[in-house]
């Protein structure tokens, strides 16, 4: 009985020390070590968003510091002045900021009216525009005159590889990201403006500026009251492929980009549709029926929405008014202008 329990105790001890060895050479592995090996292989295989691009999401823009830059005038905005047909009572300047260490220009408008008070601000935000015949101002100078007029201070930026601003990334979709960020910052500098009152910042936009817009207003969850003409609300990426050539050679392009991001990112954290609850703002948006690029559903569907999520928002709908609201541009400014006196008091 003495040798088997001997024997026993001499297989058990043995056993232990064979399994130790072979545990410590990894040719067996703990349960503890398969689960953490299955989360790692998970992590090269399914997980996204640690790209370099990942800094863009909404997610991360949110946490980001936005940073002011000097506001620098650097002469007057000829193309502009020479558009003028009435004289103006305001000081227009063209001007340059900096957004990730790159300059940005743009224009400014300054109301010469004896100031006893700090001044409103409207930051100016275009929709898209063609490289080739771009001014300083282009797409947003006639609205940001009637605004100046009216007693608020303009300040229109162009975007990066625009007017007089520094390149803008070779790659289509950061090109395209690096506009909210440019706003952040230039709202951040303008606040700096010893005429500006920072607690009195607006935002109008027109076109795919309004997606601009409403972006900046998700991130920042600030109350910017903002006005929107035509806005491109459709989301990302449908707002970008539903608008392309796919026959062409640059909109296979494009589409073959943005298969490509989808495979390493998630384009929900990137698309204004899944932010809405982070709108603390009221917004006034202007659709006219006879817009070919933007269309009154699409602004229904946002009402709706923002409605439902308890936000403020007024739906001003144009019979027979183009993507630029001409039919009707002297009654939509003056709706604006009403809207940005009662919000920014």
């Amino acid at each position: 009985m003495r040798k088997f329990f001997l024997f026993l105790f001499i297989f058990v001890v043995g056993t232990l020390v064979v399994l130790f060895f072979l545990y410590k050479e990894e040719i067996i592995i703990s349960p503890l070590n398969r689960f953490e090996e299955r989360q790692t292989e998970n992590v090269g295989e399914n997980k996204k968003n640690t790209g370099w691009l990942a800094k863009y999401n909404f997610e991360n823009l949110r946490k980001r510091e936005n940073l002011a830059s000097e506001i620098k005038k650097i002469g007057k905005v000829l193309v502009v002045e020479e558009a003028r047909k009435d004289p103006v009572d305001f000081e227009s300047k063209a001007i340059t900021f900096e957004s990730n260490g790159k300059k940005i220009s743009g224009m400014m408008n300054i109301p010469l009216t004896p100031m006893s008070n700090k001044l409103p601000v409207i930051i100016m935000i275009r929709g898209y525009a063609d490289s080739e015949g771009y001014f300083i101002g282009s797409g947003s100078w006639k609205a940001a005159d009637e605004l100046a007029r009216n007693g608020f201070v303009t300040v229109s930026l162009d975007f990066l590889g625009f007017g007089l601003s520094d390149d803008e990334s070779t790659d289509i979709l950061e090109a395209r990201f690096e506009k909210p960020v440019s706003v952040l910052d230039l709202i951040e500098s303008v606040k700096q403006l010893d005429i500006v009152d920072p607690n009195k910042i607006g935002i109008w936009a027109h076109s795919n500026g309004g997606q601009i817009a409403i972006s900046v207003l998700e991130i920042t969850g600030k109350n910017y009251p903002t006005v929107l003409w035509a806005p491109m609300t459709n989301p990302f990426p449908k707002s970008i492929l539903e608008t392309i050539d796919e026959k062409s050679e640059s909109g296979k392009m494009v589409k073959q980009k943005i298969e490509e991001f989808e495979k390493d990112y998630d384009s929900e954290l990137y698309s204004i549709d899944n932010f809405y609850s982070w709108i603390e703002a009221p917004i006034l948006i202007h659709q006219g029926t006879a817009d070919v690029w933007c269309e009154v559903k699409w602004q229904q569907d946002l009402q709706k929405k923002l409605k439902k999520l308890g936000k403020e928002v007024v739906l001003d709908i144009r019979k027979g008014s183009d993507h630029n609201l001409k039919q009707s541009w002297d009654e939509v400014m003056k709706m604006d202008i009403s809207f940005f006196r009662e919000k920014l008091k």
